[in-house]
């Protein structure tokens, strides 16, 4: 079996991990493309990536964090919901088993007595813990390990310890 985690986000991401322990089979960032007025996901390039990967679909379930109902502000609200339909447009059209979650389901198992607001921090320290060899870099000139693969990781992982 294979999992993947979606952190639905622009800044998100994908990962793909293993029902056994190891390390993830693969990550990207959430693919996007510009529009009129900044980016939105591709949800041709986010099909290509999960058909090109996993070819056999009843041997995968995808955990895909669903957006809440608040937000700094109303366009990234919009956003994140117009990013988690167009996942969930995929998923339903090729009849993808997929699992909705709220961050703070996945947060509570994964991150265990993380206070609030130091979610980003435990995130990190939690991948890394599970997979010490992975850098979670976005590309190689990246310095800074990317949030939205991280998510997505634990995502992932949360549906493996759940038996989804």
């Amino acid at each position: 079996m294979i999992y993947i985690g979606i952190d639905n986000g622009l800044t998100g991401g994908l990962v793909a991990i293993s029902d056994h322990p190891g390390p993830p089979i693969d990550k990207i960032p959430m693919p996007t493309r510009g529009k009129s007025k900044g980016n939105e996901v591709d949800a041709n390039d986010v099909w290509k990536w999960i058909s090109t990967y996993f070819n056999t679909i009843e041997s995968m379930t995808v955990v895909i964090e669903t957006p809440g109902k608040h937000s700094p502000g109303a366009q990234a609200l919009c956003s994140m919901w117009d990013s988690f339909g167009v996942i969930r447009g995929i998923l339903e059209s090729r009849s993808i088993r997929h699992h909705r979650i709220t961050p703070q389901a996945w947060q509570k198992t994964m991150l265990v007595g993380c206070a609030k607001g130091d979610t980003k921090p435990a995130a990190l320290a939690m991948a890394q813990r599970l997979w010490p060899e992975e850098t979670w870099l976005a590309s190689p000139r990246c310095t800074k390990p990317h949030d939205g693969m991280i998510d997505a990781a634990l995502i992932a992982e949360f549906g493996r310890r759940a038996n989804l």
